[in-house]
C-alpha cells in the first residue's frame, strides 16, 4: 500500500526541526523542514493500516520506514531524489551519515531519480542504487512557428537556485522574454530578484508568475520555445525538465542537472557548462523550424522509453 503521513500546515515542533534542517541545507526555506514528528509516526500508522510494503521518498522519510522494519518487519524501498553528500558537521554529521547508511543497507531496494544521484549513493556508501527516471509521457506538442519568443523557467525558488542568473541571460538575449514561474521558499531571494530586474531596466522582458495552476502551467509550456533551467550541485531531475519533455519542449540547461546526460544522449536541447551566455545567444540565433523539429524528435524518443508504466514496473 501507499502510505502518506501528513498534516495541514506546520506543527508546533517545526521551528525546532527547521533549525536542524538549516544546518544541512542553508539555502532552503521552512517548507523544506525535515519534520521528525511526522516521520516517527510512520511505524505506528503502517502497523495500524496493516501495510505490507513501504516506499520511502528520500532517506530522511526512510528513518520512519526503518523503524517500521525493525519493530514490525515491514520491508521498504528508498527512492533518493537529491545528491547524497557527506555531512561534515561535528558529531551530528557523523550520526546522520551512519543513520543514512543503515537505512540504505536495510532497504530491500534503493532507487535514485537520476544516474548522477545513483552514483553519489555508491560513492558515499558503496551501495548500488537503481536509476529510475519518472514518466515523461507526451501531453502536447507545438511547432516552432506556433510558439512565442519566450524562455520559461519554473522552480520552487530559494537562494541556492540563484534566480538572478536568469536575469543575466535574458538581458543579453535579443527578441526573447523570460517567463519566471513558481513560488518562493525564501522571501529575501524574491526581493533581491525583483530588485535586480528593476536595476537592469528589463521589467518589460521578465514576467514573474506565482501561484500558477496546473492548467495554466500547461499553457505556459506550450507557448514557450524553450525551458531554461540551471542546477547548482543538485543532481536531481529539475522537475520542469520532466514537464518540458511531456510538452515536447526543447531545453537549455547546464551540466550540473541530473538530467543533463539524458538531454545530451537524446539531443533535446542545449547543455552548457556553467552559465555560458554567449553559447545560449548563438543557439537561439541559429535556431529554425528544422533544427527545432530535430530536437522534438529526440524528445519523442524519451517519451516512448521513459513512460510512467515503465517507471512503476521498475
Amino acid at each position: 500500500m501507499w502510505l502518506k503521513a501528513r498534516r495541514e500546515g506546520h506543527g508546533i515542533f517545526t521551528p525546532i526541526f527547521y533549525v536542524g534542517t538549516k544546518m544541512f541545507a542553508r539555502d532552503r526555506g521552512i517548507e523544506s523542514t525535515v519534520d521528525l514528528d511526522l516521520i516517527m509516526k510512520i511505524s505506528g500508522i503502517a502497523k495500524e493500516e496493516k501495510a505490507d510494503y513501504l516506499i520511502c521518498h528520500d532517506q530522511f522519510t526512510a528513518i520512519g520506514c526503518l523503524k517500521a522494519f525493525e519493530r514490525n518487519k515491514i520491508p521498504f524501498s528508498v527512492f533518493v531524489h537529491e545528491k547524497v553528500t557527506n555531512y561534515s558537521l561535528p558529531i551530528l554529521g557523523k550520526i546522520i551519515n551512519n543513520l543514512e547508511k543503515k537505512v540504505f543497507i536495510k532497504a530491500k531496494k534503493v532507487f535514485a531519480v537520476t544516474d548522477k544521484v545513483a552514483r553519489t549513493v555508491y560513492e558515499k556508501h558503496g551501495i548500488n542504487a537503481i536509476s529510475n527516471y519518472p514518466g515523461m509521457d507526451k501531453i502536447s506538442e507545438k511547432s516552432f512557428r506556433e510558439k512565442e519568443n519566450y524562455l520559461i523557467t519554473v522552480s520552487f525558488w530559494d537562494l541556492g537556485r540563484k534566480p538572478w542568473d536568469y536575469i543575466e541571460v535574458i538581458k543579453n538575449v535579443d527578441d526573447y522574454k523570460l517567463l519566471f514561474v513558481g513560488n518562493w521558499r525564501v522571501k529575501k531571494a524574491k526581493e533581491y530578484f525583483l530588485k535586480k530586474v528593476k536595476e537592469e531596466g528589463i521589467e518589460s522582458k521578465v514576467e514573474m508568475l506565482e501561484g500558477v495552476s496546473e492548467s495554466k502551467l500547461h499553457e505556459l509550456y506550450d507557448k514557450s520555445k524553450f525551458l531554461i533551467r540551471f542546477g547548482y550541485g543538485e543532481y536531481g531531475l529539475a522537475t520542469p525538465f520532466i514537464e518540458a519533455m511531456q510538452h515536447t519542449l526543447p531545453v537549455i540547461i547546464n551540466d550540473e542537472l541530473g538530467t543533463a546526460d539524458l538531454a545530451k544522449r537524446y539531443n533535446v536541447g542545449l547543455v552548457i557548462h556553467g552559465i555560458n551566455i554567449k553559447e545560449i545567444k548563438e543557439f537561439l540565433k541559429n535556431m529554425n523550424e528544422n533544427k527545432y523539429k530535430e530536437l522534438q524528435l529526440g524528445i519523442a524518443k524519451i517519451q516512448r522509453e521513459y513512460t510512467w508504466e515503465n517507471h512503476t514496473k521498475n
